[in-house]
């Protein structure tokens, strides 16, 4: 697990029918309900909180296919106001999806802020 400081939001996720396994290595884009009519897609990635022995696929544990997950900080700098993008997405109740392409993988809701950027 990541240091407290990097956590940004807590989402309930419930993984959508895909081959894609959900571990803590997935390195899916972020997209917004909001913004179905567009491009827009962030790097915020998850870090799911419950990872089962039995559900170990490889060298990773794969996520339940229901559960919380913390969302990781942005990773990138600020530049062209990216963060006061995400800013105004991030709300408590805010719906979202994990994408991979143009596939979502699965869905989430925001149910807490942990850290604001």
């Amino acid at each position: 697990m990541l240091d407290k400081e990097d956590y940004y939001f807590r989402v309930r996720y419930r993984k959508l029918d895909t081959q894609c396994k959900l571990s803590n290595g997935l390195r899916s884009d972020l997209k917004f309900e909001s913004d179905a009519g567009n491009r827009y897609v962030f790097a915020l990635y998850p870090e799911f909180e419950t990872l089962p022995d039995e559900n170990i696929v490889g060298d990773e544990c794969e996520a339940l296919g229901e559960d919380r997950a913390i969302i990781r900080r942005p990773i990138y700098e600020d530049k062209d106001d990216y963060f006061d993008m995400i800013r105004e997405r991030v709300k408590a109740g805010q719906r979202a999806y994990l994408v991979g392409g143009l596939h979502k993988v699965a869905e989430l809701e925001i149910v807490e802020i942990i850290n604001e950027i």
